[in-house]
This record gives structure tokens, C-alpha cells and sequence, in this order.
């Protein structure tokens, strides 16, 4: 129908878009989404988890961890733990060298209770990184298998090789301690050298 010369407007019928459109607007934004989403995925530097771990070596005099705790021996790690043997509380120490030794709990020690500050599950690795980043912590436990929460708690400890790699024997990941972010959980950590104070906080 027409009025005149000019004929009335019809409807516009809107048409579905090619599916070829689709699929390629899909593939050109593929390669943007590590983008979009990298700041939500970033690893947090250090843990809210708080071991508040302190050990004087100018008392304990450990080879094993002071050899982790001198700046200029980059890339020795040094795990430490506790044991209770024949009455006494032990801190034992073990480096990614061979070096295994134990310290007797002094009244200091025992004071303040530093079996209950070694982290997640009685196990933290500390050490100077190969880089010249400074003095790295980490919770000794496997981020990716361990479950603070699980009832009851199954350990996963990392095993430290000489390279400065962490491995978990169950998942079969390895951490490369000198680089950071790694995937593990780190905290804060000072030292004031081989044989002076340590902290883990």
C-alpha cells in the first residue's frame, strides 16, 4: 500500500548474525584473556598465615642453618623442624648441601613454645635466592596437596634437591626456590647473618 509516490515504511527485520562472525570475534579475543585476567590471578606475595618464628644462632651456634642464613652463600636452603626425642624438644635442620644437625631447645626456646611456630605443619625453608632478591621463607609444605583444614591433617612436605628445587613426592610438582612467584607459600622473613637472629613472620 502507498500514499502517493512514496511508499510506507516496512519493518526492518533484523538478521542473525553469520556464524563464521562469530567464531572469529571468539578467536581474536582468545589471546587477550591471560591479559584480563592476570591481575586476579596473581599470587599473593607472602601468606596472611604468620608462623612467628625466632631463633637466636649466636646461641645455638647450627652450621646447617647458619650456612643458609649467610648472604653470601646464595642458593643454600635450609629446612627446619622440630623433634621430641628422650624428654627434650629439638630443632632439626637440614640443608640442600647434605648437612643434617640438631639443636636442643634452650629456656628461650621453650618459652615460647617454637615447636608451634614452624609453620603450617612443623616444616619451613628458608635460604638466600641465587638472584641477589634478598632472604626467602616458605612454608615447607606442598601448597597444592596440604590442607591446613583437613580433618585429620595429612602431610605433604617438599624435598629439597642441591639445584635449589623443591619437589612434592606426592603430585610430583618441583619449585624453583630462587624465583619468585613460584606457586609457593611464602612469608616474611629477616636475618641478621650465620650467626645471628632469625626471623619467620
Amino acid at each position: 500500500m502507498t500514499t502517493g509516490n512514496n511508499p510506507l515504511p516496512q519493518a526492518q527485520v533484523k538478521r542473525p548474525r553469520p556464524l563464521y562472525l562469530a567464531i572469529l570475534s571468539t578467536l581474536l579475543l582468545l589471546p587477550l584473556l591471560p591479559h584480563l585476567t592476570s591481575c586476579s590471578e596473581a599470587q599473593p606475595e607472602y601468606s596472611d598465615f604468620h608462623p612467628n618464628l625466632t631463633i637466636e644462632n649466636d646461641q645455638h651456634l647450627d652450621a646447617t642453618l647458619g650456612s643458609a642464613m649467610d648472604p653470601m652463600s646464595t642458593g643454600i636452603w635450609c629446612h627446619i623442624s622440630t623433634s621430641f626425642e628422650n624428654g627434650a624438644r629439638y630443632y632439626v635442620f637440614r640443608n640442600n648441601q647434605g648437612l643434617t644437625s640438631k639443636s636442643i631447645f634452650n629456656a628461650l626456646d621453650t618459652r615460647r613454645q617454637s615447636q608451634n611456630h614452624m609453620g603450617m605443619n612443623n616444616g619451613l625453608i628458608v635460604g638466600f635466592n641465587i638472584y641477589g632478591d634478598g632472604f626467602f621463607a616458605y612454608d615447607a609444605q606442598c601448597p597444592y596437596c596440604f590442607d591446613y583444614n583437613a580433618l585429620p591433617m595429612r602431610s605433604y612436605p617438599l624435598v629439597i634437591a642441591n639445584t635449589g628445587q623443591a619437589t612434592c613426592n606426592h603430585c610430583q610438582r618441583t619449585f624453583d626456590l630462587s624465583k619468585w612467584p613460584n606457586g609457593l607459600t611464602r612469608y616474611r622473613a629477616t636475618t641478621t647473618g650465620p650467626q645471628g637472629l632469625l626471623r619467620v613472620f
